[in-house]
């Protein structure tokens, strides 16, 4: 799937260079950035509407634009709890929607797991909920390191 994707945006790099049209390299890696993280949740090529009636660049876009936007509740505390840019409560829309977006990757390579050809690309699903171990590991905790991983 990486080097299909990979395949595309090489491709479509050289169509622009062969037409000598500027590239905007950005929007090119964060393009193949979602389109690998949709085609390995919904196994199929990205379409830009995916994670919810928002396209995938979209929830990014806004996700850089909360964390850039000062919040006066940081500056002045006493105000904080009153949210009063409405910063709060746009950011917890927005880790609603990355929630069920990493639930749909879990679900997918829980599905995958009984596939005995497929590559063990998800150690950790192995722990899951398994009474094998000393430590518990739940969705939840994988769904972190995703999130995690993912903004490195």
């Amino acid at each position: 799937m990486r080097k299909e994707e990979l395949d595309l945006l090489i491709k479509d790099i050289q169509d622009a260079a062969t037409k000598h049209a500027p590239v905007d390299l950005s929007a090119k890696v964060s393009s193949l950035s979602a389109a690998m993280s949709c085609r390995m949740v919904f196994g199929k090529k990205y379409t830009g509407k995916d994670i919810d009636e928002r396209s995938f660049k979209a929830v990014i876009k806004e996700v850089m634009h909360l964390s850039a936007d000062p919040n006066l509740g940081d500056y002045i505390p006493q105000i904080a709890g009153l949210d009063l840019q409405g910063l709060m409560k746009r950011m917890k829309a927005i880790a609603k929607v990355f929630d069920v977006f990493f639930e749909k990757i879990v679900d997918k390579h829980v599905q995958l797991k009984e596939d005995k050809d497929r590559n063990k690309d998800f150690v950790m699903l192995g722990f899951m909920e398994s009474e094998e171990t000393e430590y518990r590991i739940s969705r939840e905790h994988i769904k972190a390191i995703m999130l995690a991983q993912w903004t490195l």
